[in-house]
């Protein structure tokens, strides 16, 4: 039961939902078992035709006083009704179950109507909770996790809490009451023969823990090999060039077919428990039943029950086995759901790293971004960056360099606070930046990458992604100033051609100045460009550094560049090594020194 109350809480915001679904299957149950408590009159009265309306002798029968009575009552009332006819009482009885049964029916249909609603709304907000949370985790989460395994929590792991979602609730409530209200009425028809029923459900729960025990176990397995199979597939998909160009089509088959039979043998295991939970209360409740018709039937033979009234009870009592069936397989669909709720809430529960302060403050860039003592490092063994000490003054060109690995992109991400400083601090005029919110700070900043990251939307919806409020003169005047202005003009619909994912009906010169073109319309005072030219021709190149130029004016820049001839017009160079600054001064006091920064100049054939 602990494994279906964990659903119920996801559920909780839509509690007139749950109250209306209650209703209706309360309605079900009560009209289910009066269709079945109308056995007894209809035998009454079909073998004993020539009779007048009976009345029912209980003296010696199991049966309860105040029961008994009601039962006399009614026959006696129904006989009256039908003028001592017993066919015309049989054809009201029918008449009266059908209708019953139409109620019956339409009240079980508007529970699920009710329960398909409320499902769908509560998965829905588990969907929205995932989401904003992958919103707001830091970027180091990221890095850290398979992109394919966070795409199998919100597929693969959502599609089985629905599923135990939809279960759950009902088994929480209907199945319970069904249960209390039929063995309520066995009770009260017998109690020797209802005990030999309770005595069985000990037995009933203990195989069903063991079973649920195993599949909580191979469901935790299941759902892991599940994302690993995902991210398998997407590394693929995602380096299909690569693939192709070096025939690693047979290593990869190879290295897929491992996890996906990984997966199959476990889920396999997983099907097995779970499909054996219903045959197995079923004959549980089969081996019960035949001992109830041994005993029941002595006690019929011995006059000390009624046959109608045993009939009845061995009907009430096989609709019971559908209910106990029910709870088993909503419990083994609960422990499955378990395995992918705990994944769930992994992401869910993640721990936000680069946090807000309660108090923010509002930030300005008026004067100059001060490094201190900077040290940081993704984790203990792995220290990125040492002692950094480094005064950006407004309105700066600031390059960074050095070899691949020194750390250059990692100072980047702090000035962004994707990261926060192990040790040492980061100022902004003075304050530290994590007294900042960093939406706000976030604001002062523009980023243009090696890759521009584009969206699968429309040209006009990718510029305007920094002020989506952003009237249509400006977006043009963006794209113009980026020298992308003409190439749109010249897609199928403008401005609103949809771009593919991550911009791929483009070439990588056209995605670099639409991500320019997103900068020039943010209008930010700090300006990040992160290799922004390296992947490109000649040709695209020298377009692309045109626009760049027009960026950077009257803008405080800070650029990363491996190919230093865009750099050397910066009016302070930074050189790094080994997470270290080694060099700092221009281009000409760089080179007077012969350090580090004149090497690399001789390497690339600049000197």
């Amino acid at each position: 039961m602990k494994a279906i109350l964990q659903f119920f809480r996801y559920a909780k915001p839509f509690k007139g939902l749950i109250l209306l679904n209650f209703g209706f299957n309360l309605l079900f149950v009560v009209l289910n078992l009066c269709t079945l408590l109308m056995i007894m009159p209809v035998l009454k009265f079909l073998f004993k035709p020539k009779d007048p309306p009976p009345s029912v002798d209980t003296k010696g029968l199991d049966v309860g006083n105040w029961f008994a009575a009601v039962y006399n009552d009614f026959i006696q009332w129904f006989g009256s009704m039908a003028k001592g006819d017993p066919l015309k009482a049989l054809a009201m009885l029918c008449v009266a179950l059908i209708l019953i049964t139409i109620i019956k029916n339409l009240s079980r249909f508007a529970a699920m109507a009710v329960m398909a609603k409320l499902r769908n709304l509560a998965v829905r907000n588990m969907r929205m909770n995932i989401y904003n949370r992958c919103l707001e985790l830091p970027v180091a989460y990221f890095n850290e996790e398979r992109k394919g395994d966070l795409l199998s929590r919100m597929s693969n792991d959502m599609k089985e809490i629905e599923f135990a979602l939809m279960v759950s609730l009902e088994a929480l409530y209907m199945q319970p009451l069904t249960i209390l209200l039929f063995l309520s009425t066995l009770l009260i028809l017998s109690p020797q023969l209802t005990l030999y029923i309770i005595l069985f459900l000990p037995i009933t729960a203990l195989v069903i823990g063991l079973l649920s025990k195993s599949l909580r176990r191979k469901s935790t397995r299941n759902q892991e090999l599940a994302g690993r199979i995902m991210s398998a597939f997407e590394e693929t998909i995602g380096g299909m060039r690569i693939i192709k160009a070096f025939n690693a089509s047979e290593f990869f088959k190879k290295k897929y077919s491992s996890e996906d039979l990984a997966y199959t043998n476990n889920n396999i295991g997983v099907q097995r428990r779970y499909d054996l939970s219903s045959p197995l209360s079923e004959t549980i409740g089969i081996a019960v039943s035949a001992l109830l018709l041994w005993i029941g039937g002595n006690m019929v033979f011995k006059g000390n029950l009624n046959p109608e009234f045993f009939l009845t009870y061995f009907a009430i009592f096989s609709q019971l086995i559908n209910p106990f069936k029910a709870l088993s397989t909503s419990y083994s669909a609960a422990v499955r759901g378990q395995a992918s709720l705990k994944r769930i809430h992994e992401l869910i529960d993640a721990p936000i790293t680069v946090a807000d302060p309660v108090f923010a403050k509002q930030p300005t860039f008026k004067s100059t971004i001060e490094l201190r003592g900077v040290h940081f490092g993704y984790s203990e063994q792995k220290q990125v960056l040492h002692d950094i000490n480094l005064t950006i003054r407004k309105g700066q060109t600031i390059a960074l360099v050095g070899p691949s690995g020194a750390g250059k992109t990692t100072l980047t991400d702090l000035l962004a606070r994707f990261y926060d400083v192990n040790s040492g601090a980061i100022l902004l005029d003075g304050h530290d930046l994590r007294e900042f919110k960093q939406e706000d700070l976030r604001q002062l900043l523009g980023m243009v990458s090696q890759e521009s990251i584009l969206f699968n939307d429309t040209v006009r919806n990718n510029i305007a992604l920094g002020k989506p409020e952003a009237a249509t003169e400006d977006i043009i005047q963006a794209a113009e100033a980026a020298y992308a202005h003409e190439f749109i003009t010249q897609l199928s619909d403008g401005y609103e051609t949809n771009i593919g994912e991550r911009g791929s009906k483009l070439s990588g010169g056209q995605r670099q100045r639409l991500g320019i073109a997103r900068a020039l319309l943010k209008d930010p005072e700090i300006l990040i460009l992160d290799e922004a030219t390296s992947a490109l021709d000649s040709q695209s190149e020298k377009m692309v550094q045109a626009a760049l130029e027009k960026l950077m004016q009257n803008r405080t820049s800070i650029i990363i560049a491996h190919r230093l001839s865009t750099v050397t017009h910066a009016d302070l160079i930074v050189v790094m090594d080994q997470g270290r600054i080694t060099e700092v001064g221009t281009h000409n006091e760089l080179m007077a020194k012969n350090g580090l920064y004149s090497n690399l100049i001789r390497l690339q054939q600049l000197a």
